[in-house]
């Protein structure tokens, strides 16, 4: 299973592993505890929690550009 979390530095969307402990953010290079991160979302597979993490950037951009 996969969990979509948010970069608690630069606020970013990322997917985890269910049981990974850390991630480093591609965006801002912040080493992540995953235990201390915002769980936005759960996915049964990776695609969907790709799809997943595509639809919440696609709602904060267009929520930004109102």
């Amino acid at each position: 299973m996969y969990v979509v979390i948010t970069c608690y530095k630069c606020g970013q969307f990322l997917l985890a592993r269910t049981g990974q402990k850390t991630k480093r953010c591609p965006y801002c290079e912040t080493r992540l505890a995953l235990e201390k991160t915002k769980k936005v979302a759960s996915a049964k597979n990776a695609q969907q929690a790709l799809d997943l993490v595509q639809a919440l950037k696609q709602t904060r951009a267009s929520a930004h550009d109102q």
